[in-house]
C-alpha cells in the first residue's frame, strides 16, 4: 500500500462503519455509527463527502435507491464496503498491530508511567 493509498482518519472509520455493516448502509446510517462508536460529533455533510472519494477510490461501492414520496422525491444511495476496501482495512490492521506491538513497552500504555 502506497504512501496515497492510506485512508486518513475519517476514512477509515468510515470504511470500519460499513464492514460494521453485513449489507449495505446508506450515509445516515455511517453517520449514526460513527457517533454512537466514537461520541464525537461529525458532520452528515462530511460523511457523504467521505462516501464520494472512498467510492472513487474503489473502496466503497454504492448504489441509488429510486425516490421515494416520504423522502420528497428524493432518491437514496446504499454504501457497501468494496473487496478492495476490505483488503486497504486488512492491510491497515496489520500495520497498525505491528505498530502496537512496538510500543505495548512503554510505559505511559502500561499504566504505571
Amino acid at each position: 500500500m502506497g504512501r496515497g493509498d492510506t485512508p486518513g482518519a475519517l476514512e477509515q472509520m468510515v470504511l470500519l462503519a460499513l464492514a460494521g455493516r453485513a449489507g449495505e448502509a446508506a450515509g445516515r446510517e455511517v453517520y449514526e455509527a460513527l457517533i454512537a462508536a466514537t461520541g464525537h460529533e461529525v458532520s452528515v455533510a462530511a460523511i457523504h463527502i467521505t462516501l464520494s472519494r472512498l467510492e472513487e477510490k474503489g473502496w466503497a461501492l454504492s448504489r441509488t435507491e429510486a425516490p421515494e414520496p416520504g423522502r420528497g422525491g428524493k432518491p437514496r444511495r446504499w454504501y457497501r464496503l468494496s473487496e478492495e476496501g476490505g483488503r486497504v482495512l486488512a492491510d491497515l490492521r496489520a500495520r497498525m498491530a505491528r505498530l502496537w506491538e512496538g510500543a505495548s513497552g512503554h510505559p505511559h500504555l502500561r499504566g504505571d508511567g
